[in-house]
């Protein structure tokens, strides 16, 4: 089978196309949305046209080549759909629909005839009950939801996930980062993890690979597609649920699979150059931080700071992730303290609020701790969000001109962490973003996505 007619198909058919509110209809206008250069075919028995496109009533009649069928069907009808694409010669499938291994015994016989139809006319099948595929530098969409805004979805993260609701979640925050696949997996019937996972090691816009698993059904092409990726240097975030007797219980319920052992999975992740992290919202801070110019090379980290307060918790914090913050060098406190004042502790974090001027604080304390060779990342700390009623006047633009200097000065990660989870300044996050510093939110998440990607740094 050739996953390229799934996740990069030169046609499309949607069967089930409509001009109601439904999946045929987002697949049509993302479709637009997206600027899909391929042929699309609709397809539905009782329409002559759909949304300006001429609407065929069957596969059968749908002329030349189809390489991706999605089939915007209910259960009882998908497997009908299954056997006609399969005449077809239809090159790749996408099942939206539920209600098959992971609902009784009836529900997996069919998924078992549908596996068989796929695998002898050589179909890539998507799902069942999955969210589908999106392809963001292609344009094609085969996905339960609706595009609103292509270019800033668009990025760098391929996406892969069991469950339909982490997929939404993460697709739905664009801030920091964009996708440039995402794939739901649901009941992996034919075409699992390991399989996407190696095609994505293999796609040039992919360079970080999120991937959300219940269960892994070929270890040994999972393993091989890890060593791959550890190869090509792209990181692979992964998050395995199922630690638990009831999460595992559950997940025979929703996808039909099994949960595995955790400790085994995480013991493989180590030892083929994976990073594992423990939550979603670790997981975004550890693909927000790889949105910077450069890694981590250590765990050694310098912060700079306009809070006293904001130093003592970053100081446990970091013990806690694993990170080091060295004492600064004598000469380069020397040199912070003969412009600023005194700086409290051993001047690692740097509370360099000083007198207040802080364009001109930060900015000496950064570039003279960036230039000591004491530290392998530089973070400043500082609170911001969107809609804030009270603010310092001005300081937005000072910290984000700041920060893209010593980005171009020096050849260091450099970070703008919030303090709390989530709370930041879109805009800024953008445009440091653009100037290859990233912004991570949360002190405990933030330093512990450093701390991880500090140790996929130095991976044997």
């Amino acid at each position: 089978m050739d996953l390229k007619r799934l996740l990069a198909p030169a046609s499309i058919a949607v069967v089930g196309a409509s001009e109601r509110p439904s999946l045929g209809r987002t697949m049509l206008r993302s479709l637009d949305v997206l600027g899909y250069g391929g042929a699309v075919y609709p397809v539905h028995p009782r329409h002559a046209s759909v949304l300006g496109r001429r609407c065929y009533a069957s596969l059968d009649e749908v002329p030349g080549r189809i390489d991706l069928a999605a089939l915007a069907l209910g259960r009882e009808r998908a497997l009908a759909e299954v056997e006609r694409a399969a005449r077809r010669g239809v090159g790749a499938l996408v099942v939206f629909s539920g209600g098959f291994a992971e609902a009784g015994e009836e529900g997996r016989r069919q998924q078992e005839r549908m596996v068989a139809l796929c695998r002898e006319a050589g179909i890539a099948l998507c799902g069942p009950n999955c969210m589908g595929v999106l392809n963001l530098h292609h344009g094609s969409h085969a996905y339960m939801l609706d595009v609103l805004d292509a270019d800033a979805l668009r990025g760098d993260v391929g996406l892969i996930s069991q469950s339909g609701s982490v997929s939404i979640g993460l697709l739905s925050d664009c801030r920091r980062f964009g996708f440039s696949q995402a794939i739901s997996t649901g009941n992996e019937a034919l075409v699992g993890t390991a399989r996407y996972l190696d095609h994505l090691v293999d796609d040039p816009a992919t360079r970080a690979i999120a991937l959300f698993s219940e269960t892994i059904g070929e270890p040994q092409r999972f393993v091989a597609a890890l060593d791959r990726a550890a190869t090509a240097g792209k990181p692979v975030v992964a998050l395995k649920a199922g630690r638990t007797a009831r999460a595992a219980a559950a997940i025979r319920t929703h996808t039909g699979g099994m949960a595995g052992s955790a400790r085994v999975f995480s013991a493989v992740l180590r030892a083929h150059g994976a990073i594992e992290v423990d939550d979603l919202e670790e997981m975004t801070e550890v693909l927000a931080a790889l949105q910077g110019a450069h890694l981590p090379a250590g765990e050694r980290l310098a912060v700079v700071t306009g809070s006293g307060g904001h130093a003592e918790l970053l100081l446990d914090l970091a013990e806690k992730a694993g990170l080091d913050l060295p004492p600064l060098p004598g000469p380069t406190r020397r040199a912070i303290e003969a412009a600023i004042g005194p700086l409290t502790g051993d001047g690692n974090p740097a509370d360099a609020w000083g007198q207040g001027d802080f364009a001109a604080n930060f900015t000496l304390a950064l570039n003279q701790i960036a230039a000591s060779g004491a530290c392998d990342a530089a973070v400043l700390s500082l609170d911001a969000q969107d809609g804030q009623a009270v603010d310092y006047e001005g300081q937005d633009t000072a910290v984000t001109a700041l920060l893209t200097e010593a980005q171009d000065r020096h050849r260091l990660p450099f970070y703008l962490l919030s303090a709390r989870h989530g709370t930041m300044k879109t805009a800024q996050a953008a445009a440091l973003r653009r100037a290859g510093v990233a912004t991570l939110t949360g002190m405990a998440q933030g330093l512990r996505a450093v701390a991880r990607l500090a140790r996929w740094q130095r991976r044997p």
